[in-house]
């Protein structure tokens, strides 16, 4: 990587198509701008070493958003990737919403009808056996899946299966100001599976107890947790401080973190020219 380029905008305006589209706060400029980055340093920088390289977004919406406030359009994470300069070798969709499945659908086959996408209706959980059938396994396939929940509902166990025999970076939001630390009375009932289901791990609480009593914010707690359980399946460390604290533009509240997982030393060189360079004031990609 390293070489200079025009600045290049991941937050993408565009005319409303009269389909279904997302409300967003402006706060997910700071998200696509990180996402959309790692996303190209990736497609790019990997085209000439693997066979394959695949790009999955498993809460991917229908591909258009509405900034909160105004009649302003931008494009998603899905079509964020297919605009990529250097384009990946296949898609995979997925979302629980069949409604966003086919606006995004629509929209693909509107913009980009040549480029191999696969969509997966419903929710990513259920059906990740057929996202895994949609990954190549012939040759040598390099994969990047961005997981983009508005909650805790990502299952540890399908980021395992996804990881499970190949070669996946994840990018991953950890809804930990918006969910966890608002419900966590609610989440360490005896009743409730939400955390085990997102650490895949049934002796959390343990942990959890004796992190209360040294005081260690449930935030910071779960964060440390998930890349624990993420360097059992031989992911690289990835603390606290190296993943993006995304907060809201004007009172600066935390609403969740971005963090990054590969299992290559690459792979975090590229996340740390993300953090480093996607500014406004700076013209890296």
């Amino acid at each position: 990587m390293g070489r200079r380029k025009a600045r290049r905008n991941y937050f993408i305006a565009v005319e409303d198509d009269g389909l279904l589209s997302y409300e967003i706060g402006p706060w997910a400029e700071d998200k696509y701008r990180r996402m959309g980055m790692y996303a190209e340093m990736f497609s790019t920088g990997m085209k000439n070493v693997w066979d394959t390289r695949v790009y999955l977004d498993l809460f991917s919406g229908p591909g258009h958003s509405r900034l909160r406030g105004t009649k302003r359009h931008y494009l998603g994470s899905p079509l964020i990737s297919l605009s990529l300069s250097d384009a990946f070798d296949r898609y995979i969709f997925s979302d629980a919403n069949v409604d966003a499945i086919a606006a995004l659908q629509a929209r693909v086959a509107r913009q980009w009808p040549a480029v191999d996408v696969r969509f997966v209706p419903g929710d990513a959980n259920d059906h990740v056996g057929e996202i895994l059938q949609n990954i190549p396994d012939t040759g040598r396939v390099l994969s990047f899946c961005f997981l983009d929940p508005y909650k805790l509902n990502i299952s540890f166990e399908t980021v395992r299966k996804l990881a499970k025999g190949r070669d996946i970076d994840f990018l991953i939001l950890l809804a930990l100001y918006v969910d966890a630390n608002r419900n966590m009375d609610l989440y360490a009932s005896e009743e409730s599976e939400v955390i085990h289901r997102f650490l895949g791990d049934r002796e959390w609480r343990q942990r959890w107890e004796r992190a209360r009593e040294q005081r260690t914010p449930v935030v910071a707690f779960l964060a440390e947790e998930y890349s624990r359980r993420m360097e059992a399946l031989r992911y690289l460390p990835m603390p606290l401080e190296n993943m993006v604290k995304i907060r809201t533009h004007h009172r600066r509240l935390p609403l969740y973190y971005l963090a990054f997982y590969s299992r290559h030393p690459r792979g975090l060189e590229f996340w740390d020219q993300v953090r480093e360079y996607s500014t406004d004031q700076l013209e890296f990609i």
